[in-house]
């Protein structure tokens, strides 16, 4: 008869055991899209894109008008009595021009592709190297992030749900950058962010 008490004393010692464990787990999240979106050097990043952009539109906007301004002159000449060898001249002239425009088209885009990334490598490596100091010294069990993946493709885990009491650490983590940041982002997270875009 005395098993009984043991055995009972044991489970309700582990049970103990457990809840106490779990309430020593600390779960918090991280806006990382706020974060990125207030270092100084993102934000200069993507003016360098707009003005790389900028610059590119308008070489395109010019090589696509000469090409529009050649197309109706040589539709032009078709429709009057234009020698063979004249008008085979000025298809290949458009062929050209039509190929010189897509290839500035996929150049420039690559370029920009390629500038982002090398550039916002290092951006996002200081980033997460701040959650990850942040999450240690603040002795947290999990850090979710509650954003999109800034590089496109893939979603990063978006959180549904979270408790009152998990808390983000988005403003001293600006703080460890170095940027000021009086108040972490107010931005809705998980579903309501998504249906607030549509």
């Amino acid at each position: 008869m005395r098993t009984f008490p043991a055995i009972f004393t044991f489970a309700f010692l582990g049970i103990f055991a457990v809840n106490s464990q779990a309430q020593d787990m600390k779960i918090g999240h991280v806006d990382q899209q706020h974060i990125l979106s207030s270092l100084p050097e993102f934000k200069k990043l993507n003016e360098e894109i707009t003005e790389k952009s900028v610059q590119y539109d308008k070489i395109l906007k010019s090589k696509f008008d000469d090409f529009e301004s050649k197309r109706m002159a040589f539709e032009k000449l078709a429709s009057t009595q234009t020698s063979e060898a004249i008008l085979k001249d000025k298809a290949n002239e458009l062929g050209n021009l039509k190929s010189s425009y897509e290839e500035f088209q996929n150049n420039s885009m690559t370029e920009l592709r390629n500038y982002f990334s090398k550039k916002f490598t290092p951006i996002k490596q200081k980033v997460n190297d701040a959650i990850v100091f942040a999450g240690r010294k603040n002795e947290y069990a999990f850090l979710l992030r509650m954003d999109l993946n800034p590089d496109g493709g893939d979603l990063w885990p978006v959180v549904l749900y979270a408790k009152d009491t998990t808390s983000t650490l988005t403003s001293e983590i600006l703080k460890n950058l170095g940027v000021d940041s009086t108040a972490a982002s107010n931005r809705k997270i998980g579903i309501p962010q998504m249906l607030n875009k549509r």
